[in-house]
């Protein structure tokens, strides 16, 4: 098979126009990448050439790269991010010769076809989405594997990186989810090469919601190694989300600590797979207000890479460190940063009844940037976005943050 010898570099605000970079062959099904394979295009189909046996290790300097072509509005570092590789299951293995089903993500894995690619991700968060209408390029062309088969489902994923805390958090126990369609188990190191499983959501089902009944402490110099193997079964749905909170205040640290939608389930419980993009519903808006968060790309280190070929360009602008934090029974505190010079706004949405309001535009250029909404109802929840623009027209999108104000 002939290989692509480049190396592709994103910018997560700037589209890339390459053609060949947007045929994603597995992972625009619901993450990131493409395949850097040999392809064509037949009859408004993209055709992606079945890949060759054999795997380099996610931790060598890649000969083919495969970056994130889609927008995680966080910021990235060279040392930053999450490698790794993917498998793909061929009609010869099952359940399409007629076998049962692999439900354990060690059997796709261990069977599975290699792609020959290094994969690199800023970050882990995939909201629960449809598969039934397949997928395209950014041409619109629908992407089809080297049967002319549609390419959205039977792969998994085998993902490397090293915990660690962001600027704006503080030091001490952290409890650890996943949100995924369909397995995932996330493992954790000792730094000696030694791995013990922390979540376990491996298996067929919809999305659902994995909590680790052990912590992890962190702290300022801590670089916790992580492995996240996850696969994607049958069809219609797939998500795979990353979160971690602070051990509430008050929790016995010996005693296994639990969240009341940990074990939940429903592939709508947590997002709206039927906008597009996927909106967060009611239990996903109540993690957040409960400390959950999902892990921003501050808070994967890379395991042993000397650098990430995939920065975005410096020039990008992005925000980061966004806290919202409730002040009182009526009133919230907002800050955040960006690495640009520029605006300030506010979105705000009550979570009970989805009315948003947009707060006028504080058209003052600045990095750091802070206010204070008022007037709000106590005991209620509020999900928060902030904007920022530069004067050149970039513009950056916040994650929502929830919070819920005393009684």
């Amino acid at each position: 098979m002939n290989v692509l010898r480049k190396t592709y570099s994103f910018s997560s605000f700037t589209a890339i126009l390459d053609p060949v970079f947007w045929i994603c062959a597995i992972l625009a099904l619901f993450l990131t990448g493409c395949l850097g394979q040999d392809s064509g295009t037949e009859d408004g189909s993209t055709v992606v050439t079945e890949p060759t046996p054999g795997i380099q290790p996610p931790l060598t300097s890649p000969e083919r790269t495969i970056c994130d072509p889609f927008s995680t509005n966080s910021p990235t570092a060279r040392d930053r991010g999450i490698v790794g590789n993917m498998v793909w299951l061929d009609q010869t293995m099952p359940p399409m010769n007629g076998q049962p089903a692999f439900n354990r993500v060690a059997d796709y894995l261990e069977h599975g076809n290699i792609v020959e690619s290094t994969l690199y991700f800023d970050r882990l968060f995939v909201p629960t989405r449809k598969f039934d209408l397949g997928f395209t390029t950014q041409s619109g062309h629908l992407i089809l594997n080297y049967l002319g088969q549609p390419m959205y489902e039977y792969f998994a994923l085998r993902l490397e990186s090293q915990l660690q805390l962001a600027a704006n958090e503080n030091p001490g126990r952290y409890q650890v989810a996943v949100l995924s369609d369909d397995g995932a188990v996330l493992k954790i190191g000792d730094g000696q090469g030694n791995y013990n499983t922390l979540v376990n959501n491996d298996g067929d089902h919809a999305t659902r919601m994995a909590c680790s009944v052990q912590t992890v402490t962190l702290d300022r110099n801590s670089k916790i190694p992580m492995v996240l193997e996850y696969y994607q079964g049958p069809r219609y749905h797939v998500s795979l989300v990353v979160m971690w909170r602070p051990l509430p205040d008050g929790t016995n640290p010996d005693i296994p600590v639990t969240d009341s939608l940990c074990g939940q389930s429903g592939n709508d419980k947590f997002f709206n797979y039927n906008t597009v993009p996927s909106t967060p519903k009611q239990p996903f808006y109540e993690l957040l207000s409960r400390n959950w968060k999902v892990l921003e790309n501050e808070n994967y280190f890379f395991p042993e890479q000397a650098s990430n070929p995939c920065t975005e360009d410096e020039g990008s602008l992005a925000i980061s460190q966004f806290t919202a934090i409730a002040s009182s029974r009526t009133s919230v505190d907002l800050a955040w940063l960006t690495n640009i010079a520029s605006t300030s706004q506010i979105e705000m949405r009550v979570v009970s009844t989805g009315v948003v309001t947009t707060y006028p535009e504080d058209t003052v250029l600045k990095t750091s940037h802070g206010t204070s909404i008022t007037g709000l109802t106590a005991n209620t929840i509020y999900a928060f976005r902030v904007v920022s623009r530069t004067p050149g027209g970039q513009v950056a999108y916040s994650d929502e943050r929830a919070v819920r104000t005393p009684r």
